[in-house]
């Protein structure tokens, strides 16, 4: 398992977009992707709907598990999404 947190980067926080993107990286990887905000909530990465849940706001610590494979290919992947680095 690789487990990091990192920070909500855009402005419109993990909303729309960045949320739908997160989602995509997290589907196509075919890993077991959790999410956990900062009250302890937990979403499955596969999941808009669990995802927009978390209501995460920019500035917000996740931290992000993925079971896998390639764990550290597609953590590293989903923190560059999350942060705003980039859209897929």
């Amino acid at each position: 398992m690789a487990k990091q947190t990192c920070v909500v980067g855009p402005a419109v926080g993990l909303h729309a977009r960045p949320a739908a993107d997160f989602v995509r990286v997290a589907s196509l990887s075919n890993h077991s992707v959790t999410v956990t905000n900062r009250l302890g909530k937990k979403a499955q990465g596969s999941s808009i709907l669990a995802i927009l849940s978390l209501g995460a706001k920019h500035g917000e610590q996740l931290t992000i598990e993925v079971v896998g494979p390639d764990e550290d290919k597609v953590l590293e992947a989903l923190i560059r999404v999350v942060s705003g680095e980039k859209t897929v």
